[in-house]
């Protein structure tokens, strides 16, 4: 038979139909999918403020610290400032990408800077803090979008009004001030 013939053939359209649609089915995300990773990314995008960050027992608030971290359009950036042991400061600053997928958040800076103030001088550092991705379990729950590390301790969660990242040892808690 030759490939003229297979098309006029009625089962064997029909198998080719089945193929093509199977296929299609496993190649593009389903409207589930979809949804879902809207529904994540709806509820972490934005700009969010430093409001108190928790730290070797303490509670700094700004001006001794300070950060903003921005979550958008699949883009992430972050600079911080701590100043709370004089004369020793910190500035930290990152940008990279992060990936939502159904139940999964995945992020890596592609460049970080660090420079440290000390009575003896300035240093920079400008090695990234981890290679790759970091990824996490995502998930919605109670109107909060969490994102758990899937090797270790570090956990985000966002609501409408902000979010808060911990790693086991520190925790800071950021304010909402624009959902884009």
């Amino acid at each position: 038979m030759d490939l003229k013939e297979a098309w006029r053939n009625p089962v064997s359209l029909t198998f080719k139909l089945f193929c093509i649609v199977a296929f299609a089915s496993i190649a593009t995300p389903s409207r589930g999918e979809d949804a879902a990773v809207d529904a994540l990314r709806a509820g972490i995008e934005g700009i969010y403020v430093l409001k108190e960050w928790h730290r070797n027992g303490q509670v700094l608030r700004p001006p001794l610290v300070d950060a903003r971290t921005v979550l958008l359009n699949g883009r992430i950036m972050f600079i911080s400032r701590y100043a709370a042991q004089e004369p020793n400061k910190m500035t930290m600053a990152g940008y990279g990408m992060y990936i939502l997928e159904p139940g999964k958040f995945s992020y890596r800076y592609e460049g970080f800077s660090v420079v440290t103030q000390t009575a003896n001088g300035t240093y920079v550092s400008e090695k990234v803090p981890w290679e790759g991705l970091k990824t996490f379990a995502a998930s919605i729950e109670n109107n909060e979008v969490r994102f758990r590390a899937t090797n270790g301790p570090e956990e985000f969660r966002f609501n409408k009004d902000g979010m808060s990242y911990s790693d086991g040892t520190q925790k800071r808690v950021y304010q909402r001030v624009s959902d884009k």
